[in-house]
């Protein structure tokens, strides 16, 4: 009996340690990436955050950073993954609203983005781009207001509000457009 009672403390020590040497690993792994994306170096950051999530795939923050990191290196797919996550973890963390509104917003742009040309000129939307403009620039309008609410006195009100006015701006004239293609398409589909 004193065998097995010994062997258990070991086993639960060695249990405890672990944890603890991992939990450390995992905070130093995320104080080193926050150091590389203050030199701006988010690529490195971005190897030791997932060297972190490989030790601790529940340690919100390290999702957080790694958001963070994809948002600077343009990688708005992966920031709006990351920032999804952390909002599992912690739903209160109003900071990874803002990032998953931000990488949002950016991918609604990219759309606006790819259709200019080399004069700067935008050319003329698809219905199924102005769909998806919508659907993107709307989730990220509903999430700055998330924001705005969670975060009472925001530093950054003025500059989040102004951001929604011009998705709001993009995402009426793309509904009035999308309105005015549908009812054609139902007046080509009556003529038939």
């Amino acid at each position: 009996m004193k065998k097995t009672l010994l062997l258990f403390t070991l086993l639960l020590v060695s249990v405890i340690t672990t944890a603890c040497i991992n939990k450390f690993a995992v905070e130093e792994l995320n104080n080193k990436a926050v150091k590389y994306m203050d030199n701006g170096d988010s690529e490195t950051a971005v190897c030791r955050l997932k060297s972190s999530l490989d030790l601790d795939e529940e340690f919100y923050q390290t999702h957080y950073n790694l958001a963070l990191a994809y948002n600077a290196l343009g990688n708005f797919e992966g920031a709006a993954e990351e920032a999804a996550r952390v909002l599992e973890l912690e739903p209160d963390f109003h900071d990874a609203v803002y990032v998953l509104a931000l990488a949002k917003s950016e991918l609604a742009m990219q759309i606006l983005d790819k259709e200019q040309d080399e004069e700067g000129k935008t050319a003329e939307l698809t219905i199924d781009e102005m769909s998806e403009f919508n659907n993107k620039a709307g989730e990220a309008v509903e999430l700055y207001n998330k924001y705005l609410v969670k975060k009472v006195n925001a530093e950054d009100a003025e500059q989040v509000n102004a951001k929604i006015e011009e998705l709001n701006s993009y995402i009426k004239e793309f509904s009035y457009k999308l309105e005015s293609a549908q009812g054609a398409s139902k007046e080509e589909a009556a003529e038939e």
